[in-house]
């Protein structure tokens, strides 16, 4: 997935980087553990329409390439973005995703394919 903010086009990817980020921003304690909630976090902040998490998923998303400014992205979430187009295009990133589709699978949110068994 790739994104163009400020002119300048910024490859999102979604592997272990993306997934620590949201972690260890978006976590819940049990017990007095720390334990990394940050995907289904920011996948029912999409899917209630909250605009504030797509700054979270970017920066995150950018964490192994090139780094678009905070403001950058701001402003694009502000006057560029139609909020539920990005909102579908993550949703579908993170179906592909080997980082990701287990957790949506979980949540379910992937249908598994339905296959036939063949007797042999």
């Amino acid at each position: 997935m790739t994104l163009t903010i400020n002119n300048k086009d910024y490859d999102l990817h979604f592997g272990l980087d993306f997934i620590a980020y949201l972690d260890k921003k978006h976590y819940i304690v049990e017990e007095g553990y720390q334990l990394g909630n940050g995907l289904p976090y920011v996948i029912t902040q999409i899917e209630i329409g909250n605009p504030l998490i797509f700054l979270d998923l970017i920066t995150a998303a950018t964490r192994t390439g090139a780094k678009p400014k905070e403001e950058d992205i701001k402003t694009y979430l502000e006057t560029e973005a139609d909020i539920e187009v990005l909102a579908n295009d993550f949703l579908s990133a993170f179906k592909k995703a080997p980082t990701t589709r287990f957790t949506l699978k979980k949540l379910g949110l992937l249908e598994e394919p339905k296959t036939t068994k063949v007797k042999r």
